[in-house]
């Protein structure tokens, strides 16, 4: 069987664009003489429409639609994601399915067995399961399809997560297929390449036939999808990897075998593909041209000023500087060395004469000079308004620069140094921040040495370091990693970092003090296990964090 693969990058809700890059695809295959076009889940509306689905005139458009592709199909077999009407009486009324279509005909769906609801997922909330399974004849093959989670199971607890008393790999053995197509969205996370590699030889070994695993990419709001699509032959032998971070299309003839290849990946370089691609594809796709970035001459700005030079060209992007009484020489000369290495336009503006009037206005309200913390954070909140005022006016959109570390920590200053539309890095801790501007410098200098040599400091006062308020971030980062992203007891934390059990302590309260921070944060792209927000979910208030701790 020949299998033309399109590894699509979809718009959420723009059915008539996302069809129509399946209709060009499907051209493709036809002059590659392919049996069978798959593209990944949920295709035609993009990964995840969410509160959209419950709108029956979306729901109605999107069956137009493929009636679009159905009648497109003349001489090709075709297999697509979509989310149509349940046409049983069940608690949910949409279903997440596979159309497989064949020479201008609909031959029926598989709907989607497992689903995923933790982490980023809520597919329970909108869709019924499937509970038929067959196997389907296609240009004289038998022929599986699964939906994504559907073929997690069958690796084990280990690997998926997961115990569903439901395993569709194995209750599709009895149907004896020749080949097994699997549909997915699964998002990036570092490091989860080679377990997907995993997940589809663990269905070899069940089905004795092959797997083609057909990955979605792109970034849809604050989710990465890497592409990646793969092809493990019945040997358990990875014979194609597709692209990552980019539409891809390749041709599969399973007559022939390809030489083996490796899954060659490097979690820093994959970390600045996911960040640049999110950043590219929340502009592109939301119809935004420029973006603005509050340039400290810090570490953390200068990284996100580099993304979004890389993602959107170095003329769609702006950094301003805006010093005070304290901003230091040395940051005000890494600021302009940054924004003369990426060849972005670079504005000065002094904010100590707004400060000055800020504190002399309060001054006649409180019964002291404002200072400390508020002399502090008004620093950051008039940058802010400067922020917004440059975005209204030149139709750009604020990026913010906070790291996950510092919105872990609560150091940050709501209404301040957290405005933006999107952080690129807020799900990046700080010692990887390091990791990755090394990586790119290491053809040539674009974020500057002395960035990197200084320690870090907001610069809100004389002298100020960020150890002065917290932790080194070398003790903070590994305790939020095992909080926040692997869920572990604080006990346990102590003892794989060797850390003292009251830092560990002090740190996780200090977490559960910043969740009403984080609540008003920008989304983060999600790079990480377990993000903010959209991964990681507390209740606002928990009142026993400073006696008892979970």
């Amino acid at each position: 069987m020949r299998i033309y693969v399109g590894q699509l990058n979809p718009i959420v809700g723009d059915l008539e664009g996302n069809t129509d890059k399946v209709l060009e695809t499907m051209e493709k295959a036809r002059a590659e003489k392919a049996d069978l076009v798959v593209f990944p889940e949920m295709t035609l509306c993009g990964y995840m429409p969410e509160d959209l689905v419950l709108h029956g005139s979306f729901i109605r458009a999107m069956e137009d639609e493929l009636d679009r592709v159905v009648r497109a199909s003349k001489g090709l077999s075709v297999i697509c994601g979509v989310i149509r009407q349940n046409p049983f009486h069940e608690e949910k009324n949409l279903l997440n399915s596979a159309a497989i279509i064949e020479d201008g005909q609909l031959m029926g769906f598989h709907n989607k067995w497992l689903l995923p609801t933790y982490d980023v997922f809520d597919e329970r909330r909108y869709f019924a399961r499937g509970k038929v399974l067959r196997a389907w004849h296609i240009a004289g093959v038998k022929v599986g399809v699964l939906i994504c989670e559907d073929m997690w199971q069958n690796a084990g607890e280990s690997i998926s997560g997961t115990t569903y008393p439901w395993d569709p790999v194995k209750a599709l053995a009895i149907y004896k297929p020749q080949i097994v197509v699997n549909l997915t969205a699964s998002p990036f996370q570092a490091k989860k390449k080679d377990v997907r590699v995993e997940v589809c030889k663990a269905a070899v070994r069940t089905l004795n036939c092959p797997v083609l695993y057909v990955c979605q990419v792109g970034a849809n709001g604050p989710i990465v999808f890497d592409g990646y699509s793969l092809y493990v032959d019945v040997k358990e032998e990875l014979r194609f990897v597709a692209a990552g971070f980019r539409e891809d299309f390749f041709l599969l003839d399973t007559e022939k075998e390809p030489p083996a290849v490796r899954f060659e990946n490097d979690p820093i370089d994959e970390m600045i593909s996911a960040i640049v691609l999110g950043i590219r594809d929340y502009f592109d796709k939301s119809g935004q041209e420029r973006a603005l970035i509050g340039i400290s001459g810090g570490l953390d700005s200068a990284l996100v000023a580099a993304f979004a030079a890389m993602a959107l060209g170095k003329d769609r992007v702006m950094g301003l500087y805006m010093p005070t009484r304290y901003s230091t020489e040395q940051g005000k000369i890494d600021a302009e060395a940054l924004a003369i290495n990426l060849g972005i336009r670079f504005e000065i503006v002094p904010i100590d004469d707004t400060l000055t009037h800020m504190i002399e206005l309060l001054q006649t309200q409180f019964s002291t000079v404002p200072d400390g913390i508020v002399e502090e954070n008004l620093q950051a909140r008039i940058r802010g308004m400067v922020l917004m005022a440059f975005a209204n006016q030149y139709a750009s959109l604020v990026l913010s620069t906070g790291n996950k570390s510092e919105f872990a920590m609560g150091y940050c200053t709501l209404y301040g140094d957290m405005v933006g539309a999107i952080s690129p890095i807020g799900d990046v801790l700080k010692t990887d921040c390091y990791e990755l501007a090394r990586r790119l410098n290491r053809d040539k200098e674009i974020i500057p040495d002395s960035i990197l040599e200084k320690p870090p400091s907001a610069e809100l006062r004389h002298h100020q370091l960020d150890t002065d308020t917290l932790p080194p971030y070398s003790v903070i980062d590994p305790i939020i990693r095992g909080y926040v992203e692997e869920v572990l007891p604080i006990d346990e934390i102590a003892r794989k970092s060797g850390l003292d059990l009251k830092v560990v302590l002090a740190t996780v309260q200090r977490i559960y003090k910043a969740e009403h921070k984080r609540r008003q944060a920008p989304v983060a792209l999600r790079i990480s296990k377990k993000a903010f927000a959209i991964g990681h979910r507390m209740p606002l208030h928990y009142s026993g964090y400073e006696e008892k701790l979970y």
